[in-house]
């Protein structure tokens, strides 16, 4: 035992004492850090949630497209911008068995400003019922529904717009904007 504790080296010790300290000084900004995410730094957290419903089953393709604050729109071609994201895009028959036919846009962040949600009849089978909510998650309410009814191909309607102010409020109006093909 005595041999076992001569036996060790001023080099090792010394690096055992390193280790130990990085180990308490990681300790200590886990612990003490800033908590606070850096300005700029979105955090991933849900704000809004916009979900667009149209009858089960149907083989009918109906697409979901929203333009936030910054003039940037969301849709099938392009899924995401700094604040939202196309999270579910659903083609009708194109997405196999699934016969649930939903998109979903999610707004992840207070960003003030206008907020416009259009439907577009991409492919139509048949007429379908449309269906939109807009809810609010922080604090959870419904912010609008409503639902429209296409029977022609290449119909795009506006069934909801809001204006969001900084502490996350918003406020419903009604407008019809054209998003497709502009």
């Amino acid at each position: 035992m005595r041999r076992a504790r001569e036996g060790l080296s001023p080099a090792f010790l010394d690096m055992a004492m390193t280790v130990v300290c990085v180990l308490l000084a990681m300790m200590l900004i886990s612990v003490f850090g800033d908590p606070k995410p850096a300005a700029g730094v979105l955090t991933p957290k849900a704000e809004f949630l916009v979900e667009m419903t149209w009858d089960d089953g149907s083989a009918s393709d109906v697409d979901l497209y929203a333009k936030g604050p910054d003039g940037k729109i969301v849709f099938f071609g392009s899924r995401k911008t700094e604040v939202m994201f196309l999270d579910t895009d659903n083609t009708g028959t194109g997405n196999g068995a699934i016969n649930d036919r939903r998109e979903v846009v999610t707004v992840r962040a207070v960003a003030p400003g206008t907020y416009t949600f259009n439907v577009h009849a991409y492919r139509l089978a048949s007429p379908v019922t449309v269906r939109m909510r807009v809810l609010k998650l922080n604090p959870y309410s419904v912010i609008k529904e409503s639902a429209v009814t296409f029977d022609t191909q290449g119909q795009e309607r506006t069934l909801a717009a809001m204006n969001v102010r900084a502490d996350g409020s918003a406020e419903v109006f009604e407008q019809q904007t054209r998003m497709v093909g502009k």
